[in-house]
Order: structure tokens, then sequence, then C-alpha cells
């Protein structure tokens, strides 16, 4: 392990258009110790060729080829080949945010001693880039509470993503904390492992990460198994606290996860379903059915654990869905959701979540 070093490991399939440029923010950077850890993961385009040629031009460049694998288990062979103290992630769509965003990470890394740093990022295109999604987060005790997990996870969102964080890499690989091999969401599941371990964490307000808003990744498609996925997210989270013995059950963790669960499969059905709410009442129906669903949203519906939240609207919003699904009301709970959309009351809060 190369003391100060950072590795950033970049996942790369099917990006070439994007590639160029997402190595140009890493190279550019001011930090003057970091490899790159390239996983061509069976990429059918030209980014094995791309990536090739960034080792053969930069000796601080390798290049991991491997079969197609998706992007959690990418990211355990970069871990595996990364030879640094500190791990960044970058998704080869994705670009660093100015030149000085690892040398701000390491340094608060360095003065906090912390496990995992986490800044702002902005979302960005052809057309635009946003302001800074800002997480109104901070470490020390709080890190250990039920706020702190919502906050993060759920009402921001910041904790729920590999990138724009740097990880020490001595804790990673004490706990044996690895990315597992969902088709989506492994981010959430990788950092709620994180979380159990009760990591030092530290934050730094400034944007690291600018994340594309890319209409053609996973992100952005109709997915026909978000439900099993999602559930297993949440059981294989129970699963793992168990087989390592960590006595915080974290069910707050796994509640709030069920609950937004529900919206975004009656959001996914309102988006991408010409059958809208009357589907949207289908998906609800057979979500409930799933003995973990229904406990979720039944402790959730008796006001479990949103006494330790601090938003009010949030908690009047979780107690009052929750209530409507445990009554099996689907149709109230569905239509709700779509008048909401309507109003575009989801854009009106991701707007306030960034500022200059």
């Amino acid at each position: 392990m190369k003391k100060g070093f950072v590795s950033v490991i970049i996942p790369v399939y099917q990006t070439e258009q994007y590639l160029k440029e997402c190595m140009d923010s890493v190279l550019r950077q001011d930090y003057p110790h970091i490899e790159v850890i390239l996983v061509d993961d069976g990429s059918p385009d030209q980014c094995p060729a791309l990536c090739d040629a960034y080792a053969a031009e930069h000796e601080n460049v390798t290049v991991v080829h491997q079969e197609n694998c998706g992007l959690g288990l990418s990211r355990n062979s970069g871990m595996a080949a990364a030879s640094g103290e500190y791990l960044f992630f970058l998704d080869s769509d994705d670009c660093i945010d100015g030149k000085k965003s690892i040398s701000r990470l390491v340094e608060c890394a360095e003065s906090e001693g912390a496990d995992i740093v986490v800044g702002g990022f902005r979302r960005f295109n052809r057309k635009m880039v946003s302001k800074i999604n800002v997480h109104h987060l901070h470490g020390g005790e709080y890190s250990k509470t039920v706020d702190f997990r919502f906050k993060g996870f759920y009402r921001y969102g910041h904790l729920a993503y590999n990138w724009g964080k740097l990880y020490r890499r001595s804790f990673l690989e004490e706990h044996d904390l690895k990315c597992r091999a969902y088709p989506f969401t492994q981010d959430k599941a990788h950092n709620m492992a994180c979380c159990a371990y009760q990591p030092i964490y530290a934050f730094i307000q400034q944007s690291v990460y600018l994340y594309r808003v890319n209409e053609e990744s996973v992100t952005f498609r109709y997915k026909e198994n978000l439900m099993p996925v999602w559930i297993s997210i949440a059981t294989d989270f129970r699963a793992f606290l168990k087989e390592r013995g960590i006595k915080n059950t974290f069910g707050d963790l796994m509640a709030f996860h069920i609950f937004f669960g529900s919206f975004f499969l009656v959001k996914q059905e309102l988006q991408f379903k010409k059958h809208g709410v009357r589907e949207a009442v289908r998906v609800l129906k057979k979500y409930r059915k799933n003995p973990f669903v229904g406990k979720a949203m039944a402790a959730l519906a008796r006001g479990t654990y949103l006494g330790q939240i601090d938003a009010f609207s949030w908690k009047v919003v979780i107690r009052v869905a929750s209530i409507l699904f445990v009554l099996h009301l689907d149709l109230l709970f569905a239509g709700g959701i779509a008048f909401l959309r309507k109003l575009q009351v989801d854009e009106k809060i991701t707007k306030k979540r960034y500022r200059s």
C-alpha cells in the first residue's frame, strides 16, 4: 500500500464517446500521487483499445481486461488491482469536478482521520452544468444517528453513491466490504454495509464530482426486475448483519429503503407504462405480499423510527403513505403520487438541493 496515494477506479463499458473527457478530468488533478485503474468490463466497442492507449501513454495508468460482469464486480476488480491508501470511484461517463478535488478530499481525510470523505456534486450534460448538490451532513457522534442515515441515504442521498467519495482502503479491506453484483443500486447496498461498521465520516461542501445526466444509462430505463432487486438489497443487508455478528439491527435503514421502494415502483409505472395508476395499484399489491415489505411498512405506519428524524414534512408523508399502504388503500396511494408528479413536487424538492 502506497502511503498517501489515491487509486482512481474507473469501470469502463460502452462509453467510448465519454472516456476522453473522463480521463482528462483525472489527469489534470493537481494532487501528485494518483494511479488510475481502468477496468474494461468486456466492452464491445473501442473502449478496450482506448484504455490500452492511455496505459501506454501514462505510466500511472493500469488496465484490467475482464469478461462482462457489471458495475459492482468491476469495482471489486479495480480494488483488487489498486495499491493506493485511498480509493476514489469514478464512472467512465462522468468527470472529477475541478483540478483540486482529489487534493481537497485527501486533505480532509488526513486532517479528520476519516474512513470515508463525502463531497458535493454537480449534474451536467452537453447543455448545462447545475449548481452544487449539497449534503447538509456532518460527522462525529451525529453520524451514528437515525437522522444521519435518513438524510444521507434517502433525503439527500449522498451516502448512497460510491462516486464522489474518498474511501480509506484499509477500512474496506479490514471489513471485507466488497460491492455486490446487483444490476442497479449497487452503490447503496455497498454503502449500507460500510455504514454498518460505523466508519469515521468527514465532509467537504465543495463539488468534487460531475454526474452526467445520461438518458441512455440504466438509471433512466424501465426496470422489469425493480421489485425483486429492491427487496433483495434489504433482505441481503439483514443477512449481512447477522452473518457478521453486528448487534445494531439498522432497522431504520431497511424500513426507509422499503418505503422508498414503494414510491419508486409507482413512479416507474406512471412514467413508463401506459396503464398508469391502474398498473401502479397492481404493483403495490404484489409488493405488499412480501412479508419483509409488510413488516417494514407496518412499523413505519406505527411511527417507528420517525421520531428520530428531524424533517417534519417527511415524518408526515412517510406516516400517512405507510398507513395507506397497510390499509390496502392502493388507489389513494398511487393517485397521491400521480398528483404530486403533476404538481412537479419531485422537481421542486430536487431543485432546492442545489446551490451556487
